[in-house]
């Protein structure tokens, strides 16, 4: 069949046709330009998290090598799922003394945007939510005879980190993480990381008059909406991660394989020390938690007495877009019915 029919019907297109043909492609042109171009990549995840809430896990964790360890290198993840790496606090302390941690590294690239205040006690756990910004959840049920002994907001603050590659290069190189690549294109780059307020309840079993509580005795649970945490375009998480793990005393298989094991997009690494500390995942109230049990090394007393340290626990969680750290005495039995009763 001959198609001279269609011919016949051919007409030069209207003129404003053209023209907006033209703008209709220089549109699609301009959009496609943009895309290419480098932009910042905005995620807002629920934190501890800190996690992962930072502040959630800085104010529970009452274990000093967990502290220190948590210091050193965790502060950029925030999550919704949390995965126990076992540390190994000597290793982490000699990087520290060579200069080549993490903090000390960074120290000059931070900028406090909005500086940290300390904890504020406020009347109520109510009047401690609405100043967190926070739906106040609280547990139903106490270890007897424990009891609500007082609240307060944390403001953790904003900082804003420029990424130096050649510190992270010789933290690489200090931690034998030689096979960890730092991409060129992030030096220069700026990482915000807001932290929202955070609320703490600590509760205490009653002291008779004059007498003073013991801070061993307290169970403490800290509750965070997510942080806020602004990245660069191209920051891959997993890359920093690995060298975390590196720094932390994985090799470098190990350190690969955990990586590909986790979302770094919702998962808080939480740092446990290799002696002393054990962790297994629980349930809490149908979410996953983590709950780690560690017993601190022995010290003098005040009388210069050597006392046994009794186990402590740590139990943290995620839901409904916050992020729970409950610590306390003992082997997180109590911890984790506390937990399920928080509503």
């Amino acid at each position: 069949m001959s198609d001279d029919f269609l011919s016949g019907l051919r007409e030069e297109p209207r003129p404003e046709f053209a023209g907006e043909l033209r703008s209709r492609l220089r549109e699609i042109d301009e959009r496609a330009r943009e895309r290419r171009a480098p932009r910042p990549l905005r995620r807002l995840t629920p934190a501890l998290a800190s996690g992962a809430l930072v502040a959630a896990v800085a104010l529970a964790f009452t274990l000093e090598p967990v502290r220190a360890a948590a210091r050193e290198f965790l502060d950029l993840f925030r999550v919704k799922r949390f995965a126990a790496v076992p540390v190994d606090p000597a290793r982490l302390e000699r990087l520290a003394q060579g200069g080549l941690d993490f903090k000390t590294l960074v120290a000059d690239q931070v900028q406090v945007v909005v500086p940290p205040e300390k904890p504020q006690e406020v009347a109520t756990p109510e009047a401690g939510a609405l100043a967190a910004g926070i739906a106040l959840a609280q547990p139903a049920a106490l270890p007897a005879p424990y009891e609500l002994a007082a609240a307060a907001v944390t403001r953790p603050g904003h900082y804003r980190v420029q990424v130096d590659t050649a510190k992270l290069e010789s933290l690489a190189l200090a931690a034998g993480a030689d096979e960890i690549e730092i991409p060129a294109f992030w030096n220069g780059a700026t990482v915000d990381v807001e932290l929202p307020p955070s609320l703490m309840l600590r509760y205490a079993r009653p002291v008779e008059a004059g007498a003073s509580p013991s801070p061993e005795d307290a169970i403490v649970l800290v509750q965070s909406a997510a942080p806020n945490v602004v990245l660069p375009e191209g920051f891959d998480l997993a890359t920093l991660g690995r060298l975390g793990l590196r720094v932390a005393g994985m090799s470098a298989e190990e350190a690969q394989s955990f990586s590909q094991a986790i979302d770094w997009r919702t998962t808080l690494l939480v740092p446990v020390p290799v002696q002393g500390g054990t962790y297994r995942e629980v349930g809490v109230a149908g979410e996953r938690g983590l709950l780690v049990t560690f017993t601190p090394p022995t010290k003098p007393g005040p009388d210069g007495a050597t006392r046994r340290a009794r186990q402590r626990s740590l139990l943290l969680w995620s839901a409904s877009d916050k992020a729970y750290a409950l610590s306390g005495p003992g082997g997180g039995g109590e911890l984790l019915e506390m937990a399920q009763s928080v509503r």
